[in-house]
């Protein structure tokens, strides 16, 4: 019966941590609309391998955990400034190389790029480590769970959180087709100022 509660509450953890907006979540939508549902797929890995490492490290490495807390500033003003960079360029660049009424073109970028993406994405927001290393100290301090109650709970948390991404991704697909250029560049351009305001905020949180 621990098992099945651990399993429970950790799909239900993914899900709410899987749909909260954010730039993973735009950017699902978005490569999804331009590029096909691979591409979504191929982020959603990179998410969950970037998720993996911070969640080891936030059950094993206190060292590292330290490490993040005392750098916190300086690690959030790296990630908010690229996070805005990033924003920037895309707002700047939302309008689609497409003609008007046509099928956007697949994107020629390999597997490796997108999953590059994703595993960005989450790396570069140091409050997703933050977010793992106080859910896995809760675990601990309130639910008294052993390490391997914490590994089915994190590990039904990934897969909650992967199928949710697919999910959107799946979606987001399917509307390919029904898409304008001109509503592609809206979806662009509030994407790119969804990156620009978790930049800011990053910078000036602290």
């Amino acid at each position: 019966m621990h098992v099945i509660n651990c399993i429970l509450q950790g799909l239900l953890t993914g899900a709410i941590l899987s749909i909260m907006l954010g730039t993973v979540f735009f950017s699902l939508i978005k490569n999804s609309l331009s590029s096909g549902f691979k591409t979504g797929v191929y982020i959603a890995i990179g998410v969950i391998l970037c998720d993996i490492i911070f969640i080891t490290l936030a059950i094993l490495s206190t060292e590292f955990a330290n490490f993040l807390e005392s750098n916190q500033h300086t690690i959030s003003i790296v990630g908010g400034s690229v996070l805005l960079l990033m924003g920037l360029a895309m707002f700047v660049r939302a309008k689609p190389k497409t003609d008007a009424g046509k099928d956007f073109k697949s994107s020629s970028k390999s597997a490796v790029y997108y999953i590059g993406n994703g595993f960005l994405l989450n790396i570069l927001n140091p409050v997703n480590f933050f977010s793992w290393l106080a859910i896995s100290s809760l675990l601990k301090i309130k639910f008294h769970y052993q390490i391997n109650d914490q590994i089915i709970y994190f590990t039904a948390c990934l897969f909650s959180i992967f199928m949710v991404e697919i999910a959107i991704a799946y979606f987001a697909s399917l509307l390919k087709k029904q898409m304008t250029d001109k509503l592609v560049q809206r979806i662009n351009q509030a994407s790119g100022l969804v990156f620009i305001g978790v930049g800011i905020k990053l910078i000036l949180s602290l």
